[in-house]
Order: C-alpha cells, then structure tokens, then sequence
C-alpha cells in the first residue's frame, strides 16, 4: 500500500508538471502575437523618430546651402565673370603700371570713412570729385542716346533689378572708364581697403552700368539688399540740386551717405544697403561690382565676414 501511494502522489506530480508547461506553452503561444504587436509599435516609433530626424537634417542642410549663396562673389562662383570683367581691363602693356601709381585721391584727409572693422573701415566716401563734372555729364548724355534707341534694361539683376544701361553698350564710357579705373579709381580702393586686401593689384569690375532714378514714373528707389561681389563703388553723375532725397542707404548707419557730382562711394559689397528714395527730380550714378581676381576663398571668407555689419 504505501508503495502504491507513492505512486499515486508521483503521478499527480507529473499531472502537475505536465499541466504547468501546457500553460506555459499556451501563455507563450497567447505572448507571442503581443509580442510582435509591440514590436512593430515601436519600429513605428522609431521610424518617426528616424524620419523626423532625417528632416532636421534635411532642413539644416538646405539653409547651409541656402546660406552659401551668399557666397557668390568670385569667378569660380559666378564663371560668367571671367567674360564679363574683360571689356574693363586695359588692352595695353601699361596696364600694371597704371596700377602701381599712386592716385591723387588717396590722401585719408580727401575722403570720409565708416564703418570700422578690424584695423581698417568697410565704407568711404569721397570729399572731392574723382571725376570731373564734363565726364559725368558725357556718361549721362550717351546712356540716355543709347536708351532712346535700345531702351534702358530692367531685370538684369534678379531680386533687386535697377532701371539701368550696362557700360559695355556705351562705347565712350567704356573707353573712358577702363582709363579711368587703372590711372584713379584702382588706386584708391586699394588704399582705401589695404587692410583687408591680399592683393590690391588684382581689383577687377566684374560689372558696371548706369543707374536711372526717377521720380516721375521711373524707379525712385532700391531696396536693401547685397552685391554678388567683393567691393562696390558708385558715382554720383549728375549734381544733387536736380533731385530731392537719393543717397545710398545702409543698415549699419541707419542712414544714407550722400554724395555730390564726381563724388565716390566705396563699400564691402557684402554690407546691406539700398538705394535711397528721391521724391523729385532725376538721379544717375554710374554703378560697378569689384572683384579680386585670383583669391575665390579669401573673397568667401572676407564677405561672410562682414556681411553681418
């Protein structure tokens, strides 16, 4: 008898053990289908996650190379510029030679600078005409002849478009200023921004036109914006007694800096400006984008800079 209860009670163990793993089994088979539930949940998850990072990355990818378009100031940036700056560079062997001397209009007492930034400043303007009042009023006369016939241009530039005439339409200006910036104009930016320059001996106008404001039914003004170039000059064509207002504007100042006939304006091209409104009367002023041939990284860097001024 006791024999046999042992069995008994061994018997109802293994019913026991047997019972056990059925239920186990059967939690396990039930766990299973959760399981993969909560898996997918949360490669869903992550996925949203992934994907939300992914647009991050994405967002702050596009505005860097939003960012670098500012950067467009050199020949390797703007390759049409190996075209557009050779109408301007004098033909003729002289060429260094004219840039090596020494311009009349150099002195630091003759012009009016702004701006300051490291050792030197990013704006000047002219106390005394670098052109004379018969050599505006040429500009004048055949960029107005030249548009009775061909008309003035008014989407060359993008976003912030002048009403204006490219100098390489006007053969006399054109003859003129090539002249004109190796022999004075050159010469002073150099030692206007001799702080900053590498190589003063390699300004080129990648650019230049003839700008017309005018009140009645023309362009009265310009908004702030910024040039696709090192330095920018302007300069005042006809005298400031035949319109009200005008000036360029700029965000550093809050103000306008204005100038008389023959009068120059130099400037980072990267600094934010505009061309302020006239409320009467008519404006010219002969316009250009300077760049530094030969030092594409140096101009990124020097406009990225600044452009924050």
């Amino acid at each position: 008898d006791g024999f046999q209860g042992d069995e008994r009670r061994d018997g109802k163990r293994k019913k026991k053990k047997m019972g056990s793993r059925k239920n186990n089994t059967a939690t396990a088979v039930a766990f299973f289908p959760l399981l993969a539930i909560l898996i997918q949940w949360n490669i869903l998850i992550y996925s949203k996650y992934a994907a939300s990072a992914l647009s991050v990355i994405r967002n702050f990818s596009s505005k860097r190379t939003v960012s670098k378009s500012a950067l467009y100031v050199s020949e390797v940036h703007i390759p049409a510029y190996r075209t557009t700056k050779l109408p301007f560079i004098l033909s003729n062997t002289n060429e260094e030679l004219h840039n090596d001397e020494l311009s009349s209009f150099c002195s630091d007492e003759d012009s009016a600078s702004l701006i300051p930034y490291q050792d030197g400043h990013l704006l000047h303007k002219t106390n005394q005409p670098i052109l004379t009042r018969d050599e505006c009023q040429m500009i004048i006369d055949e960029a107005e002849r030249t548009c009775e016939r061909i008309g003035w241009t008014t989407s060359r530039h993008g976003n912030y478009p002048t009403t204006d005439i490219p100098v390489v339409e006007l053969t006399d200006t054109l003859t003129f200023l090539k002249s004109a910036l190796h022999e004075r104009i050159y010469p002073l930016m150099r030692h206007q921004f001799r702080h900053y320059l590498p190589d003063g001996r390699k300004l080129r106008v990648a650019d230049g036109f003839v700008v017309k404001y005018d009140a009645e039914g023309g362009q009265k003004e310009l908004k702030p914006h910024r040039d696709g170039s090192v330095l920018s000059f302007n300069i005042a064509l006809n005298p400031s007694d035949e319109y009200e207002g005008g000036g360029t504007w700029f965000h550093s100042l809050s103000d306008a800096v204005k100038i008389e006939q023959g009068q120059i304006v130099t400037h980072a091209s990267a600094l934010l400006h505009g061309g302020h409104g006239i409320t009467s009367g008519k404006r010219y002023i002969l316009v250009c984008f300077v760049i530094l041939e030969g030092y594409d990284q140096w101009s990124m860097r020097f406009y990225n800079q600044v452009r924050n001024m």
